[in-house]
């Protein structure tokens, strides 16, 4: 059996498309997540299935996807390719061309991938970086890496890569001698414009504390460390300097050294994180942490939650469900919710009735705040 994996590339971004569809008795169609596997659980994954053959098929640029299946083909035992699409072209019959492009012309990940806005996917993962928060990764999957010595780093240390997500980067601005490194390599120079403050436990306590009695974010700028200061990080990167592994951008926290195990740093990993964090609860750890990002897209903003005071007092997380917030400046008032993603300006009659509904304080027999709820419903979809 041969695997076949459809694979989009963009800016050194690999994604694998999910794909339904009969292409021949000798193929396999195969997916793999990059984002949220490391290069050992797809090379885990390769063994165990034993194909005869896997070659991924390139849909657009395939600079980083041969790095990739270079890495691979040291570490499986059958064949690894890569296939251009015109290439692929002529391994079946016509029919199943026509099938496939259909296919992949209604795919809707497909038709996404092809409007990516990769600037902003890197600069996300660079934020996540720096503020040491994935919400969403498995503890102890790498996703990105600061260093000093880039070739130093891969010289001794070639079995932590196998713990990284294949989608993972490490950010350096020195030059490595070796072309065949699987993950993305990014300059510090591109993120010169990423700001980050670095404070202490307890003035971030203070800070949230400030903003539970008023709804007011004094923080300018993002918080370094964010993750690691509120005990929320589950090791998802790592600092290299001097030949020493860290888990903090500000290199406090010594986890280890150059050729050691990732047991081994993974065990200190967890027992420092163990110490780290605050009596503030997750729940508005994580929702602060989103608020200071959108303090820097809207100036002097107020906001409501279900955990702050406001013109009603709030109340204790998992009292209330956490849908919608709001928040105002002196222009201008929006509605958040916080499942769909999506954005609403609102007026200051809507912005004062949507507190109650957001705390779940509702006055009876009020048709105004009713009315309000209703419309909210149909947002909410």
């Amino acid at each position: 059996m041969i695997g076949l994996n459809f694979v989009y590339e963009k800016d050194e971004l690999l994604y694998s498309l999910d794909v339904h569809v009969e292409v021949g008795e000798q193929f396999s169609l195969d997916y793999l997540d990059f984002d949220n596997q490391s290069f050992e659980d797809v090379i885990d994954y390769m063994e165990f299935l034993e194909f005869e053959q896997y070659y991924f098929v390139a849909l657009e640029e395939n600079v980083r996807l041969k790095r990739l299946v270079t890495y691979l083909s040291n570490k499986v035992t059958y064949p690894i390719g890569i296939i251009e699409w015109n290439d692929f072209e002529k391994l079946l019959p016509s029919e199943k061309i026509t099938s496939l492009q259909k296919t992949l012309e209604n795919h809707n990940v497909y038709k996404k991938l092809t409007e990516l806005n990769t600037e902003v996917v890197l600069k996300n993962g660079y934020r996540a970086f720096r503020s040491a928060v994935y919400p969403n990764l498995t503890k102890g999957l790498l996703k990105h890496l600061l260093v000093d010595q880039l070739d130093e780093f891969l010289n001794d240390n070639k079995e932590l890569l196998l713990h990284f997500a294949v989608n993972s980067a490490i950010y350096s601005d020195e030059q490595s001698n070796s072309s065949n490194i699987p993950t993305i390599i990014k300059s510090l120079a591109d993120f010169k414009d990423e700001i980050f403050d670095e404070i202490t436990t307890n003035k971030l306590k203070n800070t949230i504390d400030y903003f539970l009695n008023s709804g007011q974010v004094t923080l300018k700028n993002k918080v370094l460390d964010y993750g690691i200061l509120m005990g929320m990080s589950k090791f998802n990167s790592l600092i290299f300097k001097g030949g020493q592994f860290y888990l903090d951008s500000a290199a406090n926290i010594l986890i280890g050294y150059s050729g050691e195990t990732y047991q081994k740093l993974f065990n200190e990993a967890s027992m420092k994180l163990n110490k780290q964090g605050t009596e503030i609860l997750p729940e508005i750890s994580y929702l602060f942490f989103m608020l200071i990002a959108i303090s820097q897209q809207y100036s002097n903003m107020e906001f409501v939650t279900p955990y702050n005071n406001y013109y009603i007092p709030g109340v204790a997380p998992n009292t209330v469900p956490l849908g919608w917030i709001a928040f105002k400046n002196l222009n201008n008032c929006f509605a958040y919710n916080l499942q769909n993603g999506r954005l609403f300006k609102i007026n200051q009659l809507v912005f004062e009735q949507l507190e109650y509904i957001i705390k779940e304080q509702l006055p009876e027999n009020d048709t105004v705040t009713q009315g309000v709820m209703e419309v909210l419903k149909s947002y909410a979809k």
